[in-house]
């Protein structure tokens, strides 16, 4: 135990640290009411993702609140894909489990060039537009990004 002097009066340290620090529910894959693909590639028109360049206002997808989906990441190139509002948790990465490095919840998952990552994700709160695109400063510049709403 250490004393920790704070405005002039002596304290004991009494805090443990848990053996746990959280647990992570998980989310059911199975549950999933879709599954959808989002491919991020370089296209003779610039940075497009299922090949279409950025359209503001036309989605790419339309999730369900509180239902659970399987989103599908494909690659051609280092992209850390980001997507907005809730956390995902990585269920594949090239057809097999996730590493280890992919524990937990997410809100943005990095591709390595000619990868496949899937994720589990369930939108709860908020209806309304919202986005994912990629993460690398040069690709999100150039509007490699798509539009979903959840309803």
């Amino acid at each position: 135990m250490c004393s920790a002097t704070s405005y002039g009066s002596a304290r004991r340290d009494d805090t443990t640290v848990p053996e746990r620090l959280s647990r992570i529910a998980t989310l059911d894959a199975n549950a999933a009411v879709a599954v959808r693909t989002f491919h991020f590639q370089l296209r003779e028109h610039g940075w497009a993702i299922n090949g279409k360049l950025y359209a503001p206002g036309e989605p790419l997808a339309r999730p369900k609140l509180g239902t659970i989906e399987i989103w599908r990441f494909l690659t051609d190139f280092h992209h850390p894909v980001h997507v907005h509002l809730d956390p995902f948790q990585v269920i594949g990465r090239n057809n097999r489990s996730p590493g280890r490095f992919d524990a937990g919840w997410k809100d943005t998952v990095d591709l390595r060039p000619a990868e496949a990552v899937e994720v589990a994700v369930r939108f709860t709160d908020h209806p309304g537009p919202f986005m994912l695109h990629c993460h690398n400063l040069e690709h999100e510049d150039m509007a490699m990004m798509a539009d979903f709403v959840t309803e």
